[in-house]
């Protein structure tokens, strides 16, 4: 068996009025779950950790660290982990998968609270990802009769964008108590099989899909939504409705629920590295269209926000863009990409500009407030757009690019530059707080784009990429707070700038010494002018932030302001023609350091003599 899961993250502690309960676990279950036997499993030298083609990570990491020049091809995407990090690491926390009582599963939070998040999450999550039918839902919460597994999984999204201020009235310590509560509780009544109205159970498992918790979890956004996928294509979600005898508003609501789900596994496939699970030649559904919103639109209840025009449009325009993004991750990343005119790179910057000419008023850019309207979302449409456009054209090498090959550098520095620009007028309005899991992977492809011109040998170039780096990792810190894998991907890429930048230091055996990098190099011979930019930017993080007042702040300010250092070391001249003969960085142990900060406190470099945990 190959074993994949390869670092551990701390866990929140779940200060809360709501205490978890536990069950035995059946003696069978029990025993393939005993120490000895996981061990057992795992003791193979095949423990490797994935980054997939087209995710950020890898592509730094092949560009950047690679003993090739700075050429990505192939790709290296398996890198090994050292028995002493991986062996340690899949010790399991028990307690956060030992099954809740059904009982428990079904209780809600008081009726006021349940209002606040069911405004919440009509206002900031259904416009994008439309999967409910807002009058049936309305009528039925209101009558205490909504599903309680819908429920649990709407505030466990709710719960990620929402203000502070709901967490405290809900009785949760902090954002990451909150969400795993309702989690574990949407979980459990999916295993017991307690929602029986397939539309319903689909748009659950649906919104479990933003459940992330660590890069160790098995039951993550990646799993859940593969479930919604199975679960969609088991009714027939993905054919033609034209002959079908369900309702016009069944029929809607299912094409909406399948876009939903269809843009989220493009989007995450090309975040995450992975395949498409849905391929396009296997459906003949229609195109969302705006007859396909309005059969609730009459419906009038406070607690569920007006659909505006620019919600439908946004919907529709998401989904007609990730059918481009999808051929774009079989053009660029897939192993055996096809040989067809549509997967051309022309072919496909021409159908970005084309989708680009044909948005609605609405959904083009304009000038942002501090209210979630129009600008706001074309905004998170647009933020997405370039990120297509930076997987379509990254360059596969650092210099001496083709004809071609520099074009479409150009356009992915553009790309980048938009992005980085975007997330300035969020921060600039107090918005990227309410901004979409999509923009994470969007912010961190602009910063790997940014990190590559800093390698190069242009230094006016290279500063203004520290800049916009700079900018980029601010953004990351905000987005960080709501979304936890922005808190890990900035510790990596922190970790990863840190051993680049010649900051690395032999904490343990095997350790990367004295690090040759092209960032440590590049770096060499800079003014003071990044110093300066980089005191600016932990003031404004802190009065943007202001203070930290939960774990998970904390730990975002650390990671900002460790990470904004590492692009203002000086160090001396060098000579480009003798660093490109002998980079000598090696990717596996920087990955397999990279790791290390990444584990729990109680984990250490060197494994203590005696574990008071009997890890």
């Amino acid at each position: 068996m190959h074993d994949s899961i390869a670092i551990i993250t701390p866990q929140s502690n779940e200060n809360s009025q709501y205490q978890e309960h536990s069950q035995p676990v059946p003696s069978n279950i029990a025993q393939n779950n005993e120490p000895g036997s996981q061990q057992q499993s795992l003791s193979g030298n095949d423990k490797s950790y994935f980054l997939g083609d087209s995710s950020s990570l890898s592509y730094i990491v092949e560009m950047i660290c690679s003993p090739r020049g700075g050429v990505s091809e192939p790709v290296k995407v398996h890198y090994p982990i050292p028995a002493s990090i991986a062996d340690r690491a899949i010790i399991p926390t028990r307690p956060q998968v030992e099954p809740l009582r059904v009982q428990d599963a079904l209780t809600m939070p008081p009726k006021e609270i349940s209002d606040r998040l069911v405004y919440t999450f009509f206002e900031i999550i259904h416009p994008p990802y439309p999967v409910l039918d807002r009058r049936a839902f309305s009528e039925l919460y209101r009558q205490g009769k909504a599903s309680p597994m819908l429920l649990h999984a709407m505030f466990l999204v709710t719960f990620i964008l929402c203000d502070e201020g709901l967490i405290q009235a809900a009785g949760f310590s902090d954002r990451t108590a909150a969400r795993k509560h309702h989690y574990l509780r949407a979980k459990t009544l999916y295993d017991v099989d307690h929602e029986t109205d397939r539309n319903v159970l689909t748009a659950a498992i649906f919104l479990l899909g933003f459940w992330w918790n660590g890069p160790d979890d098995q039951k993550d956004s990646w799993f859940w939504l593969g479930c919604a996928t199975s679960c969609a294509q088991s009714l027939g979600m993905y054919r033609s409705t034209v002959a079908s005898r369900l309702s016009p508003e069944k029929r809607a609501l299912r094409k909406r629920i399948w876009w939903s789900i269809y843009t989220r596994d493009r989007h995450t496939a090309a975040c995450l590295g992975k395949p498409c699970r849905i391929r396009d030649e296997d459906c003949d559904i229609e195109p969302l269209t705006e007859e396909d919103f309005y059969f609730d639109d009459d419906h009038n209840d406070p607690l569920i926000t007006r659909q505006e025009e620019h919600h439908t449009a946004l919907a529709i325009e998401m989904a007609k863009a990730a059918e481009i993004l999808g051929d774009i991750v079989i053009a660029e990343y897939s192993p055996r990409r096809p040989d067809l005119e549509q997967y051309k790179p022309d072919r496909l910057k021409q159908r970005l500009e084309q989708w680009e000419a044909q948005l609605p008023k609405c959904m083009q850019r304009a000038q942002l407030d501090e209210t979630l309207g129009p600008a706001f979302w074309a905004t998170q449409l647009h933020m997405a757009y370039q990120n297509y456009y930076i997987l379509l054209f990254r360059p596969k090498a650092i210099e001496d690019l083709t004809p071609s090959e520099a074009e479409g550098d150009i356009w992915a520095r553009r790309a980048a530059d938009s992005i980085t620009r975007m997330t300035e007028d969020l921060l600039a309005v107090g918005a990227m707080s309410k901004s979409q899991m999509h923009i994470v992977p969007a912010v961190f492809g602009a910063l790997s784009i940014h990190t590559l011109v800093i390698c190069r040998k242009d230094p006016i170039r290279r500063q203004l990429a520290g800049n916009k780096s700079r900018q980029c990792i601010l953004a990351l810190s905000e987005l960080a707070k709501h979304w936890p894998v922005g808190l890990w991907i900035m510790r990596f890429f922190g970790n990863l700038m840190r051993r680049l930048t010649g900051q690395g230091s032999a904490v343990s055996a095997g350790s990367i010494v004295d690090v040759t990098s092209r960032i440590a190099n590049c770096n060499r011979n800079e003014d003071s002018t990044l110093t300066e930019v980089s005191r600016v930017t932990s003031q404004t993080l802190a009065e943007n932030g202001g203070p930290f007042t939960d774990a998970t702040n904390a730990q975002v300010a650390g990671a900002v302001m460790e990470t904004n250092d590492l692009f203002q070391q000086p160090a001396d001249q060098f000579s480009f023609d003798n660093f490109w003969a002998e980079d000598t960085i090696d990717v596996d142990l920087l990955l397999q350091h990279g790791l290390c900060p990444l584990l729990p406190g109680n984990f250490g470099t060197f494994p203590p003599m005696s574990d008071p945990q009997g890890f």
